[in-house]
């Protein structure tokens, strides 16, 4: 019976994975705690930020719209109206640059918001006859949106979206003959 009471003289084993994390874990906290945060900017790199003014400084990566939805909140923020001429020159300055999310966005806005010229822009972006995948965050023409902007337009009394949906319906009726699915979408929701 002694044998049943007496204490086992070897320790527990601890699992092998246990010391696998508590590495990892101190490695990682190493890492963070002796990285210098505050390192000095030489003149000679100071020089060199310099002279790529107008490249894309790829440290400070800012997420695709993140500048138009500031500027959307900021303005929200302010008593109406809206400054919309400022804001379609702003969103035309972003497509420019490329920066094709931040001038969607900003077009949109003032499109959905009744800004005549906003609408246009939209309706010219996803315009089949008048695409350009350069000046658009869309992959392809979207004939429908453009032809929903148009008739927005047309309810405003804009004569000259009458002229581009009459295009955009000529374009549709000669790419359904094709076998454009889209344009025979279209057509259905044209009639």
């Amino acid at each position: 019976m002694s044998d049943l009471i007496e204490p086992s003289s070897t320790a527990p084993k601890r699992n092998p994975l246990f010391w696998i994390i508590l590495i990892v874990a101190g490695l990682i906290a190493y890492i963070f705690l002796t990285r210098d945060r505050d390192v000095p900017v030489s003149s000679q790199e100071q020089e060199s930020r310099q002279e790529n003014i107008g490249e894309i400084d790829r440290n400070l990566l800012i997420p695709p719209g993140m500048r138009a939805r500031q500027l959307i909140e900021q303005v929200r923020g302010e008593e109406a109206p809206y400054p919309f001429e400022s804001i379609f020159a702003k969103a035309a300055e972003y497509q420019q640059e490329g920066s094709l999310a931040d001038a969607h966005l900003l077009f949109f806005f003032c499109a959905r918001e009744g800004f005549l010229p906003a609408m246009m822009k939209m309706a010219e972006l996803s315009d089949p006859t008048l695409f350009r995948a350069d000046h658009s965050l869309l992959d392809q023409a979207d004939a429908i949106q453009s032809f929903k902007w148009y008739q927005k337009l047309v309810e405003q009394g804009q004569s000259a979206a009458d002229g581009r949906i009459q295009n955009l319906q000529k374009w549709a009726v000669q790419e359904a003959e094709a076998g454009n699915p889209y344009a025979r979408q279209l057509l259905l929701v044209i009639q």
